[in-house]
């Protein structure tokens, strides 16, 4: 379902760009792809708070040894993202040392040097990004929250919805799958100098 939402959303895309359009998503239709996204990734709809099973005490802060509840994990995930740039290290410490990293579009990375120089390479290029989490769900030991990012590309502000899988093991982050749809992004890139100038730089450091 997530497939068909992306490819109907590629070709009403080009549609309008050939008809020399601006670009911009319907409010309806992206309500209805973050409905999608979330039920195909098994979140209950209204669910806002409290893990279902799973660890009572994931670690927080790995260098200190630090744990916390599922929620105190995600308070310090959304703080965090609250300024993804001036807060990269402490980010990086509430993962695990051998961190997987997975988004659509990017190269997959394995540990903590290689996702610091990932998200480094990608705040050089995108320096305002932000991430707001909306809501979130656990269930064993997976983590799902439910976010939006914002950021400057190509000089227009633009924000995308994102569910991220967060797996644990012995209650370390030792896997982060984010899931969203990069045909808004994309086309913000490529659709100025500016964009292209990020992109290149996103993808030389990475």
């Amino acid at each position: 379902m997530l497939k068909n939402m992306t490819q109907a959303r590629t070709i009403w895309a080009r549609r309008h760009a050939l008809q020399g359009r601006k670009l911009s998503l319907h409010p309806l239709f992206e309500k209805e792809s973050s409905r999608i996204m979330t039920t195909a990734m098994g979140i209950p709809k209204e669910r806002t708070v409290g893990p279902v099973g799973g660890s009572e005490h994931v670690v927080i802060d790995t260098m200190t040894g630090q744990t916390g509840s599922y929620a105190d994990w995600v308070a310090a995930f959304a703080e965090r993202w609250a300024d993804g740039k001036a807060n990269l290290d402490r980010f990086m410490q509430i993962l695990g040392p051998d961190i997987v990293l997975k988004a659509p579009g990017l190269r997959t990375t394995r540990g903590r040097a290689a996702g610091y120089r990932a998200f480094a390479g990608t705040f050089a290029a995108l320096p305002d990004l932000t991430g707001k989490v909306l809501r979130w769900s656990a269930s064993e030991d997976v983590l799902f929250i439910e976010m939006t990012f914002s950021a400057t590309i190509g000089r227009q502000l633009i924000s995308w919805n994102d569910v991220d899988r967060i797996r644990f093991e012995n209650g370390v982050a030792v896997e982060r799958v984010a899931y969203f749809d990069p045909s808004r992004i994309r086309r913000a890139y490529l659709g100025s100098f500016a964009g292209w100038r990020q992109l290149w730089r996103i993808r030389r450091i990475r």
